[in-house]
Order: structure tokens, then C-alpha cells, then sequence
């Protein structure tokens, strides 16, 4: 085994799928069938035998690279994943070849300080206080917390169960309350329904907001949706607010939502998976205006900070909130005992508790990039999507339901919901470019994220151009 040589093959190959891809030559997407890939890569055969290595390894990352979904082309405008930076990938490197953990500090201190560094970092960009670094300080003020997770779901998972805590004290004992409910937007990502289900939540116990012809919470009606909740003798527990929505890209008013769950003393969540990296540009912050108001906060750095997934932080007003949000049930006594502790354990604060360096991947990328090349490609971005409105808007036979707030764009080929679909499995066939679909407000809609720095308007109109070539095949 010769481990340079090999890790030169993998970064040649990369070199080369990644050239590839931002040149737009190659198709963006390409789907066998199961079966083809499994054979085609020979998997049977190396489970088997071993001797993935050196011309073997060359062979088979041209096969198994080739079968990728090529997220830095500029025909990629499908899912809420960065086309990461580079230097992400040391990260990755480095942290599976070492295997420290984070989550405990004497398994990997390096990792571990990063995350805790990055955590008080975005905590700034909230208006939370951050964290003490010294541990006489830790019980000295009210400050934030947070940690880094394995995703967004499993982060809003652990947001609602801390809030659960935060209200029923004594939930670790005597167990889930009767009549309790929780509020959410029309709009919440599909992760906030299954949480609520683990956490023992009835569909019944569910209750969702009105929304405006954007999607967005309208305050004024909350106070109707509280009295309906109280008159069929449910506890509200929480509300979750976005930041922005996953459908279309929009942001709830936070403010004003804030007060509201002041008023009524209900802790609020924002679910910022995606849109909560605009708190670092000057042009776009003012859409989370109200955040430091809020009690929690999901922020993905795999969708907007150019981060390969996953990398999501959980972030909190109040640490203490974090201290009793999550029981150790059963005491593991080979981690929790008196001991030399220079650092930190976050694992105390997250369901996982082996985890690997999460926010190093986020490090990896600020310390190429600095904030600035990040808030440059949020910007551009967000730019791109509003001339591609423009210009979608100006077409007499495209719609789109929501001007964009932020870099996801939703529009509509003429009338037909079917047509939108079909028009989409064309496209995905071809290969050039790579789109979502969504419902919003019961009408089917294909959907545009602007994610990878080579796309550009001109793409824009190529895609306009190629659906009413795929149109025009299908009369």
C-alpha cells in the first residue's frame, strides 16, 4: 500500500471530475439503474478480494466518478447542497484519517476547539452572547451554546426536545404531557412533522399558521390560532418561524413573531437551515431581523457557506437551556466522572455522541475564503436568482408564484401542473440541467436553486429555451 501515491490518484481524479464539471461538458446528472451501477463498478469483486490500489484505484474512481451528480456545474440548480469549496475536503480528509471526536475533548481537542470557536462565531452573527472560554467563567453569566450536528433534521429534532424541556421541566421523568401542542408554519420543512412524531406528538397536535401569498407567517393572525388551540384545551409549547422556507425561498417576519411568542410566553425556533448564512452579508441581513429574539436556531453551513455535508449548527439564547434540554438517562461512567478538563464536551448538548469534526469543514473553508468570499458568493446568488425572476417574469409563457427573497426561484412552464413534472423527467434525461419541483399553495411549480458560482442568466435562458424545445417534442 502506498498511501501518498493512492491519495494523488483520488486528488488527480477530482482535479479532473471538478474541471469537468464547472466547463458544463459533462452531463449534470446521470442515473442508471441500480443494478448497472453495482455491476459496473465491480463491488462484488472488491468487497471480495480486496486490492483497491494504485492503477486499480485509477480505473475505478474514472468509473465511480463518472456516476456522480456534478454539483459545481452550472446546469446544477437542484438541491439545497453546496458545490463545497476545495479546501473543505482536507478537512474531511484529515478528520476521517485521524477519527478524532469532537463531541468529547480529550478525543480530538483540535476538533473540538474549532467547533467551539465557530459556534461563538456564529453566535455573534445572532446577537447571543458567546460562550466563556474558561471554565471559572462558564457558570459566572447567561450566555449562548450551541454544537455542531450531523444535518438540519436532526438539529430540529434536538431544538424541539430542549424546548420541550425548557417548558415541562420534569418531562425526563414523568414523561410526555397530555394536550401539549406545538405550532408551525404552512410552509416547515418536512423534518419539523417528523420530529414532532418522536417526540410523541399526535398529527392532531399540530397546528399550522396562516400564511400570506408569499408563504410567510401573518402575525396578525396568530392570536386567532392561539385562541382556536386553547379552545380545544391544547398546551402550545412552541412556534417555529422561517428562515427561509424550503418550497420558495422566503422569510417569515420574525419581529413580529417574537412578539407574539413573548406576549404568550411560548419559546420560538427558527429553522434557518438555509436561509440563516445571510446573516453575514450587509445587503440581505435585515431579512432576519428579529433573530436574537428568538430562543433556538438551525444554521446549515453544508447549503450557503460553501461546506460539503453536513454541517449544521444548533445554536441557543441561553446555554442553560442546553444544559437541561437533553437527560443522560443511564450514567456512562467512562465519560462522565470528575476529570482534567482543559476543554469542552458538547456532547452533553447533542443526541449523537460519537461524532466526527464537523465545523472543521466550515474552518477549512473561512480560513481560504475569509468571511468575505463567503458573503461574495451569498451575494451573488441571491443576485442571480433575482435576474432570473426578471427575466422568467418578462416570458409571456412562464409565471412564478413569489418574487425571491432569497436564492431559491420557483416558476411555472404555462398552465398544466403535469406538464411540470414531465417537463422535469426531460430534462433530468437529457442530462444538461438538474431541477427540483415543489407544491406551493396547491399548485405544482419547478423549482430553481441557485447554487453552484458558474451559473450564470445565460444558462437561465438556455434552460427557457430547452423547455419549449422538450414542449414543443411533446404536442
Amino acid at each position: 500500500m502506498n498511501f501518498i501515491q493512492d491519495i494523488s490518484t483520488v486528488a488527480i481524479a477530482l482535479n479532473i471530475f471538478f474541471k469537468h464539471s464547472i466547463a458544463g461538458n459533462e452531463r449534470v446528472i446521470n442515473q442508471p439503474p441500480l443494478d448497472t451501477i453495482i455491476s459496473s463498478l465491480g463491488l462484488e469483486k472488491w468487497i471480495r478480494q480486496g486490492g483497491l490500489e494504485g492503477p486499480e484505484l485509477q480505473k475505478f474512481l474514472e468509473n465511480y466518478l463518472r456516476l456522480h451528480t456534478r454539483l459545481h456545474h452550472p446546469g446544477y440548480l437542484g438541491h439545497q447542497c453546496a458545490p463545497p469549496h476545495y479546501s473543505a475536503s482536507f478537512a474531511a480528509m484529515i478528520n476521517s484519517f485521524t477519527n478524532n471526536v469532537a463531541s468529547v475533548y480529550e478525543m480530538g481537542p483540535a476538533s473540538a476547539a474549532i467547533e467551539f470557536f465557530l459556534i461563538n462565531w456564529m453566535l455573534e452573527y445572532v446577537g447571543w452572547p458567546k460562550m466563556p472560554m474558561k471554565l471559572d467563567e462558564r457558570n459566572s453569566f447567561d450566555y449562548g451554546g450551541g454544537a455542531f450536528i450531523n444535518g438540519g433534521s436532526i438539529a430540529n429534532l434536538t431544538a424541539l426536545a430542549v424546548a420541550r424541556s425548557k417548558v415541562f421541566p420534569n418531562i425526563w421523568k414523568k414523561g410526555h404531557p397530555s394536550h401539549l401542542a406545538l405550532i408551525l408554519p404552512s410552509e416547515c420543512h418536512y423534518s419539523l412533522t417528523k420530529a414532532a412524531g418522536v417526540l410523541g406528538f399526535g398529527s392532531e397536535s399540530l397546528y399550522f399558521t396562516d400564511t400570506d401569498e408569499k408563504g410567510a407567517i401573518v402575525p396578525d393572525r396568530l392570536p386567532f390560532l392561539m385562541k382556536k388551540i386553547k379552545s380545544e384545551g391544547e398546551h402550545p409549547m412552541a412556534l417555529v418561524a422561517n428562515a427561509c422556507s424550503t418550497s420558495v425561498g422566503v422569510y417569515d417576519p420574525l419581529d413580529e413573531i417574537a412578539d407574539f411568542c413573548e406576549q404568550n410566553h411560548l419559546w420560538m425556533h427558527v429553522d434557518g437551515a438555509h436561509g440563516a448564512s445571510a446573516l453575514l452579508s450587509e445587503k440581505h441581513s435585515q431579512k432576519l431581523k428579529g433573530i436574537s429574539r428568538a430562543d433556538s436556531l438551525v444554521w446549515d453551513a453544508h447549503k450557503l457557506l460553501q461546506t460539503p455535508s453536513v454541517c449544521a449548527a444548533l445554536l441557543v439564547k441561553n446555554h442553560q437551556h442546553l444544559d437541561a434540554g437533553l437527560h443522560v438517562g443511564t450514567k456512562a461512567s467512562y465519560l462522565f466522572h470528575e476529570k482534567d478538563q482543559p476543554g469542552f464536551d458538547s456532547l452533553a448538548w447533542t443526541l449523537e455522541t460519537t461524532k466526527p469534526g464537523l465545523g472543521e469543514k466550515l474552518f477549512f473553508v473561512l480560513g481560504a475564503l475569509g468571511e468575505k468570499g463567503l458573503v461574495d458568493y451569498i451575494d451573488s446568488r441571491y443576485e442571480i436568482t433575482s435576474m432570473a425572476y426578471n427575466y422568467l417574469m418578462s416570458q409571456p409563457d412562464f409565471e412564478c408564484p413569489v418574487m425571491p427573497q432569497s436564492n431559491i426561484l420557483c416558476f411555472k412552464y404555462m398552465a398544466s401542473d403535469e406538464l411540470q413534472l414531465t417537463l422535469r423527467k426531460r430534462l433530468l434525461e437529457i442530462g444538461e440541467f438538474y431541477l427540483t419541483s415543489t407544491l406551493f399553495k396547491g399548485s405544482r411549480y419547478l423549482r430553481l436553486v441557485f447554487m453552484s458560482t458558474e451559473t450564470s442568466l445565460s444558462h437561465v435562458k438556455r434552460l427557457v429555451e430547452s423547455i419549449r424545445e422538450i414542449a414543443k417534442e411533446l404536442k
